[in-house]
């Protein structure tokens, strides 16, 4: 495969100017393209989303026929589309198809006199999908002769978020090898990881698979029904089946990113005190003060390469599915999952003094996929 990278992530959207302004308002993004029945783009209108090495498009039907309209009937807004950059997209579809993989969308060249960009389109999972983008311009406008450029379509200021680090699929239990399989043969990708973790009553089984150059990285997560219902049947039943569960963002400070998203009106999880007092027991000596680890809740996890500081967000959806992560990687190759284990002791403590103390929501499934 040639796809070593996140071109962009689609959500499908009840009201695409409503989730304009909340990822405009919060997240710093900027409207940069828009497509709608007068550029070509039938049944629907979508903005393309951009802030430092981020695109988001987000789409949202104009008649209850439309793709996107039955995607929110079923699932609430959420993930549509994980697009791959990929240097030949026609090759990568045919090699997915002939693995084994359905297609959605055969390949289409779209071309003007400011650049040529060719996709194709493949299903992964429950309304998932996959498009491969090949763009002979990467500086070009987003999909030439459909999407019509705002501005210059660049988004300028200061960027907070770099990347996409990894996307977190949450899956039905007993799929989990079925899907590792799917993308190892279908997209080239190489398992990588994997966990088996007990917490509490629960239990789940993670398996990360990324590419070469881990600028694609997929981590699932799946429940094992011998454990306690927890947080990814509540994902499973109100996303109506498997799906992303969150979209990590890579920062190169993730203190000014936190801080700034969480006055914009990003709600960050708060994390017990408790846990905090453990991570020098831990070996885990980042180079942020601990009384700001702990004011915006970050949490720190090494493994064999390095560290990391991450914080994960409330979900900003009805039905509390989709939500979002910040991660800084200092040379850290993993996910986190060391603090699985040090918030729930964290939070064991505490229940001597607050009874109703928590894990907070999220913090389980996102830390150790």
């Amino acid at each position: 495969m040639t796809a070593h990278s996140i071109d962009h992530v689609e959500f499908f959207v009840g009201d695409v100017y409503q989730a304009s302004h909340y990822y405009c308002g919060t997240y710093g993004f900027q409207v940069v393209a828009e497509a709608g029945p007068l550029t070509g783009l039938a049944g629907a209108r979508s903005l393309v989303l951009a802030h430092g090495g981020v695109r988001l498009v987000l789409t949202s039907a104009l008649h209850a026929d439309h793709a996107a309209s039955r995607f929110v009937r079923r699932h609430g807004d959420g993930v549509r589309d994980v697009a791959l950059r990929s240097t030949d997209a026609v090759g990568d579809f045919e090699r997915a198809v002939a693995a084994g993989a359905d297609a959605v969308a055969e390949p289409e060249t779209f071309e003007d006199a400011d650049g040529r960009v060719t996709r194709a389109t493949i299903a992964a999972t429950n309304d998932l999908v996959h498009t491969f983008v090949q763009r002979d311009d990467p500086s070009g406008p987003f999909l030439p002769g459909r999407y019509r450029p705002i501005g210059d379509g660049v988004a300028s200021g200061p960027a907070l978020l770099r990347s996409v680090d990894h996307l977190a699929l949450c899956l039905r239990a007993g799929s989990l090898d079925t899907m590792v399989d799917f993308y190892q043969r279908a997209l080239g990708l190489r398992h990588t990881y994997d966990e088996y973790l007990v917490i509490g009553g629960q239990a789940m089984a993670s398996k990360v698979v990324q590419d070469e150059t881990r600028r694609i990285t997929f981590t699932m997560v799946e429940p094992d029904p011998v454990g306690d219902r927890g947080q990814l049947n509540d994902f499973l039943d109100s996303f109506d089946g498997p799906g992303v569960q969150h979209v990590a963002y890579g920062t190169d400070d993730i203190v000014r990113a936190a801080r700034e998203l969480r006055e914009s009106g990003v709600e960050l999880l708060s994390t017990p005190a408790g846990y905090y007092s453990s991570l020098a027991d831990r070996g885990i000596e980042v180079d942020i003060d601990p009384a700001v680890l702990q004011e915006l809740g970050l949490l720190a996890d090494r493994d064999e390469w390095g560290q990391l500081v991450q914080v994960f967000t409330r979900s900003p959806y009805a039905r509390r599915t989709v939500f979002f992560e910040l991660i800084q990687r200092l040379d850290a190759r993993t996910f986190g999952s060391g603090n699985i284990k040090a918030l729930y002791e964290a939070v064991e403590r505490e229940r001597g003094t607050d009874p109703h103390a928590a894990v907070p929501v999220g913090a389980a499934a996102g830390a150790g996929a």
